[in-house]
């Protein structure tokens, strides 16, 4: 597969994707967007040689705005400049996503946006989410640019190429080489052959994953070309083949004398071997016998379909469902605080289980202070719960640390408080005679220690529910499963609880408590730092408290901050805090420039004020503060 015969095909992509609808927020830039119009829009402005700037700061000083004024876009072309507002309403302000009140607020903020760009003379183009005229609001666009004087120049389709791709590093090959054998590897599981990158094709319009999907194509191709010539074959088309040596046995009735198909963890399952086994048992008229646990669905990043288990007997057609409901690892007092921890989901099936074991407290929450250090702090609190353990169960007890990631093993070692030893396991500097061994939490599956510790309930991106999105490409080869936020992850917390023989230890900061922890807390009256229970009570759960819209944490470049912001339409609601216990919305500073209040704590006594984001310490800069209302 050469260069030139992919590059042939990408010219259909470059001239069709203005008039395409992406179901995706992330441009051909590479950026994520509010909103899948926004990212029409930067797309246009890209393909056609306008550089534009996403959410650039507003240069002119507003009197009593709270919020630095950020358009969608700023675009310029030479001496040429405008700002560019997309509202999700319609033309003729109607919409039937907004109650009347937020309606009527967000008009309103259309209004003042208007009048702003009029009073400062600064060029303005408004675009729709659907006009009177019935025509899509790229077509406007394009007609407000060129009266505008921008001239549309389109890019060469190679330079398009590079860019969506990426090609021109190579450590971004050689991801792209991993990313596409990982790609191909699933594509295999689900039992796609050749003809399934139609199927796929169908499933989306967006240019990127088109095109991935082409050159997907191509590589598979060549790839079971290659496996023929050498006669070969690899483990996914073992199965897959063997499906259709099972078909052809059928057609020409042979005769099997299978009586029973005995699998184990089927809640593992992924489509191809289902397909294998339900094959099987038509033909032979054998019966099928699964064992597995749908809490412990845990794989479907390697390709399992928890659906397949839950839907066992509906996919089958008939058959009778035995629970085994008596465990002997756990106490009762955590069996039933993870079991009903795992039950939120309403699509798990229901089960209680039993255990002859009772242990009072079997969670025990210890805190760290996550403001300075994190990462210190974190190991500092490991090895002081390392010490409780010992202190209750001796020298003896072993020692499970779960992280969500490898690299939180990292975390330790980086401390200065542990040091590495072979197979998985650690030595701590404080108690050098422990018997302590690391794992994910994906690793622990299937294991019992006499002690847990959960090391990274931290509500982050890289913490435990882990907040990663996966790559929209790989979503059209893997089952995601979406009967609850964070089905998976619930499931994966859930094998975590459940691998001690006494009790578990969840390490948590103070300031940015996991979202499961908040829940184990609240419904279980969980024993924690006064603290943490105090912020957890005052805390809005992840939730606008203006309009109770969801909350996404992120950097903001044009406050250089970590935010709490509303996901809302900022017209409506435009809240963010640094702080998601005080709940203090920040605001411009009325006495600086370019300062803004934020909420900061006293270093006495923890409380919370308002300070301007130009304090100094040297009394320079400003120090403007004011009480939390």
């Amino acid at each position: 597969m050469t260069f030139e015969t992919i590059k042939s095909s990408i010219g259909e992509y470059i001239r069709t994707v203005t008039n395409r609808r992406t179901r995706e927020t992330r441009t051909i830039q590479g950026e994520f967007l509010r909103s899948v119009q926004e990212v029409q829009i930067a797309n246009f402005l890209y393909l056609n040689s306008i550089d534009y700037e996403y959410e650039k700061p507003y240069p002119f000083a507003i009197g009593g705005a709270r919020k630095q004024y950020t358009p969608d876009f700023y675009i310029e072309q030479g001496e040429n400049n405008c700002y560019i507002e997309h509202f999700g309403i319609t033309q003729s302000h109607r919409s039937y996503v907004y109650s009347p009140r937020d309606l009527a607020k967000y008009i309103r903020g259309i209004n003042y946006k208007k009048r702003l760009h009029q009073r400062y003379n600064t060029p303005l183009i408004t675009t729709w989410a659907s006009y009177n005229d019935g025509r899509h609001l790229i077509e406007h666009l394009e007609e407000e640019l060129r009266q505008r004087g921008f001239i549309l120049v389109p890019r060469e389709d190679e330079e398009v190429y590079r860019k969506l791709v990426d090609s021109g590093k190579d450590k971004y090959i050689v991801k792209f080489i991993l990313f596409m054998l990982e790609f191909i590897e699933k594509y295999k599981t689900n039992g796609y052959t050749a003809s399934g990158f139609e199927v796929l094709r169908s499933k989306t319009d967006n240019v990127r994953n088109r095109l991935f999907i082409d050159v997907a194509r191509e590589v598979y191709d060549y790839y079971q070309d290659r496996l023929k010539q050498k006669n070969e074959i690899d483990f996914a088309d073992m199965i897959n083949d063997a499906e259709k040596l099972l078909g052809e046995m059928e057609d020409a009735h042979v005769k099997l004398t299978y009586k029973y198909i005995i699998i184990d963890e089927f809640q593992d399952i992924a489509r191809q071997r289902f397909n294998l086994t339900k094959r099987l048992a038509d033909i032979t008229g054998a019966k099928v016998v699964a064992v597995g646990d749908d809490w412990q669905s845990i794989y479907a990043f390697a390709g399992s379909d928890i659906s397949l288990f839950t839907r066992f007997l509906e996919l089958m057609g008939a058959g009778r469902e035995l629970q085994i409901t008596h465990t002997y690892r756990n106490s009762q007092e955590l069996i039933d605080i993870a079991g009903g921890f795992i039950q939120k989901n309403q699509a798990q099936i229901r089960k209680r289980l039993i255990s002859p074991k009772r242990l009072d407290n079997p969670i025990i929450i210890h805190t760290y202070d996550d403001s300075v250090k994190p990462a210190v702090r974190r190991s500092a609190a490991v090895v002081e719960v390392i010490g409780k353990i010992i202190e209750e169960y001796g020298m003896k007890s072993n020692i499970l640390l779960i992280g969500r990631y490898g690299f939180d093993r990292y975390v330790l070692l980086n401390s200065g408080e542990f040091t590495e030893l072979p197979k998985n396991r650690l030595r701590c500097k404080a108690y050098p005679k422990a018997d302590i061994t690391y794992m994910t939490a994906h690793s622990s599956k299937g294991l019992g220690f006499d002690n847990v510790v959960i090391m990274n309930m931290v509500e982050s991106k890289y913490g435990f529910p882990s907040q990663i999105e996966k790559d929209p490409i790989m979503k059209l080869v893997t089952y995601e499963d979406k009967s609850i936020p964070f089905a998976e992850e619930r499931r994966l917390f859930y094998v975590a609880l459940t691998r001690t023989k006494n009790r578990v230890y969840i390490v948590a900061p103070l300031n940015r408590p996991s979202r499961f922890l908040v829940e184990l807390i609240k419904e279980y009256n969980l024993q924690c730092d006064p603290d943490l229970n105090q912020q957890i009570v005052e805390s809005f759960s992840y939730r606008c408290p203006v309009c109770n819209f969801p909350l996404k944490y992120e950097f903001n470049k044009n406050y250089g901050l970590h935010l709490y912001m509303c996901t809302n339409e900022p017209e409506v609601c435009d809240f963010m805090t640094n702080d998601r216990v005080a709940k203090g919305d920040i605001f411009k500073c009325p006495r600086c420039a370019d300062g803004y209040m934020i909420v900061k704590k006293r270093k006495k006594d923890n409380g919370r004020f308002y300070g301007c984001t130009n304090y100094s310490e040297s009394g320079n800069g400003c120090n403007n503060m004011k009480p939390l209302e």
